[in-house]
């Protein structure tokens, strides 16, 4: 009876969580606090002491930068989670693994004494 351990990287899934944590997190992230500090610098050009009234452009800018911090919670949190799955994964496989070297250690010795008896 063979039991087979598969390697780690067919039971990690890493390729998602880079995407999700790295690229889809830094894009938006970066476009919202883009967003704004245009939105805010433009709303104090604008602010009513030098000239227009576009407290708006402030407010906007405000809520952008809120929602990126938002969301780079959101996914630092799902980062974290994911990891703790790896690790668990990982401390699985290093039992499994430690399982069948002494799985095989002992079969070995028990071939030993077979050969000793006969």
């Amino acid at each position: 009876m063979k039991h087979e351990i598969k390697p780690l990287i067919e039971e990690i899934p890493y390729r998602q969580r880079v995407w999700i944590t790295g690229f889809l997190k830094t894009t938006i992230s970066s476009g919202l606090i883009a967003t704004g500090i245009v939105s805010i610098f433009a709303g104090i050009i604008d602010h009513p002491l030098l000239k227009g009234y576009h407290e708006i452009g402030i407010l906007v800018g405000a809520t952008s930068i809120g929602l990126s911090i938002i969301l780079i919670t959101f996914i630092d949190h799902y980062d974290e989670k994911k990891k703790k799955e790896e690790l668990e994964i990982i401390d699985s496989k290093i039992e499994d693994k430690a399982e069948e070297v002494a799985r095989k250690l002992v079969d070995k010795e028990l071939e030993k004494i077979l050969e000793e008896c006969k």
